[in-house]
């Protein structure tokens, strides 16, 4: 271990100073070491991993993975970003965002995106037991008289069922999942919501069931959008999404 042969510290009635020495010796070594932290920083910035989703296929479908990649890769910063489709996919292809969790938007995939099938959701119509409706087959005129909680306007399910509503003016009121259910449970109104979002817990708690009816809500596909710039935190990611999925519905 070698020793500096100057005092570069020295003791004042408030404190402690560089002497002079100190202070010469600070400034030859100032710009290194901003240089090392500036260094610092970029690497520990390749370590974020921006993702684009929405809340519930963030949390319900992809929570544990995520939480799995967590406990391996603690170093890596998972960044969700929650915002509409065609925005995440703007932000894809520009390259602003690494991947995005999402119901399949369409059959045509962007430029340079890659899209991954991982399974499929299922959007339905939920009533309370107790209600007019948990026996009945209802058709879209049924449906149109009557109040819908729905998810926030730019969801996909919400998008379905006014694609399958034929232009017909329904009574829609955007609510979050926990509203829905317990406005729903009233008996006097309809919800819109994605099964897998929802605890089979809830729907014991708040008496609810899911509603035949004429519209063709049915199942839709789910996976992954991601672009061609893959770090090797993102592709290690990707590795363990599609084991996880494949293994849990390998048929589909």
């Amino acid at each position: 271990m070698k020793f500096l042969s100057m005092k570069l510290l020295e003791r004042k009635s408030k404190g402690v100073e560089l002497t002079l020495e100190g202070k010469k010796l600070y400034e030859k070594i100032k710009k290194p070491i901003e240089e090392l932290n500036t260094i610092d920083r970029q690497v520990c910035k390749e370590k974020v991993i921006n993702i684009g989703t929405h809340n519930h296929i963030g949390s319900c479908i992809f929570g544990n993975v995520l939480n799995k990649y967590y406990l391996k890769y603690p170093n890596v910063n998972l960044n969700l970003i929650c915002e509409e489709t065609c925005e995440m996919m703007r932000k894809l292809q520009n390259k602003e965002l690494d991947i995005v969790f999402s119901k399949k938007d369409s059959n045509e995939v962007l430029n340079g995106i890659e899209y991954t099938k991982l399974g499929y959701l299922h959007d339905v119509i939920i009533a309370s037991k107790n209600s007019n409706f948990a026996n009945k087959e209802l058709t879209l005129d049924d449906i149109e008289s009557q109040i819908i909680y729905t998810p926030r306007t730019y969801s996909q399910a919400l998008k379905r069922l006014e694609m399958l509503s034929f232009g017909k003016k329904l009574n829609l009121k955007n609510s979050s999942y926990n509203t829905i259910l317990e406005l729903t449970s009233s008996g006097k109104a309809l919800g819109l919501i994605t099964r897998e979002y929802v605890d089979e817990n809830d729907y014991k708690k708040f008496n609810l069931v899911e509603v035949k009816t004429t519209l063709e809500l049915g199942e839709i596909e789910f996976g992954i959008y991601t672009n061609s710039n893959k770090s090797t935190e993102l592709k290690d990611l990707i590795k363990m999404i599609k084991e996880y999925f494949f293994k849990l519905i390998p048929k589909q």
